[in-house]
């Protein structure tokens, strides 16, 4: 079903690519995919997974070889540390803890820019904004749900 999902991510990802207008942000499929991806495997795994998500976005030429393989990695560790802390069950949880893997993914991004001694990009504030937004609607159907209680 994974390998699926990943195919899907592929395709959507290529075709809002094209949809969206110049300039605005497209959501970011892969860290989503890799959020899926952690949240229903223990941490050693969906760490594992989730760098190897980033790797194949970056081998797929969307940026420098471990930029987004180190991002999703930290977005991943961000979201199980989130999920030790909080109900990932409840929408206050699963958007904060969303939150935390979106901003971890940003720190490892400018961590690595900043250990390849690389020009940091002139960002406007609401394009990562825009971007998490885009990103949340599409976690949001797959973040972790309420179980029901058997009915008696």
């Amino acid at each position: 079903m994974a390998l699926v999902y990943l195919v899907f991510l592929l395709f959507l990802s290529g075709l809002l690519q094209a949809l969206l207008p110049e300039g605005w942000p497209a959501p970011d499929l892969f860290l989503v995919y890799a959020l899926w991806l952690a949240a229903s495997r223990p941490p050693l795994l969906g760490l594992a997974l989730a760098f190897l998500v980033g790797l194949l976005q970056d081998l797929l030429g969307f940026g420098l070889l471990g930029l987004h393989a180190v991002g999703l990695l930290l977005a991943a560790y961000a979201y199980y540390g989130a999920a030790r802390y909080l109900d990932l069950r409840s929408p206050a949880g699963a958007l904060t803890a969303f939150a935390l893997a979106f901003l971890g993914k940003w720190f490892g991004y400018f961590l690595v820019a900043y250990w390849l001694r690389l020009d940091l990009p002139a960002l406007l504030p609401w394009l990562p904004l825009g971007e998490g937004l885009l990103s949340l609607a599409f976690f949001w159907p797959l973040r972790p749900k309420a179980r029901e209680e058997p009915k008696a």
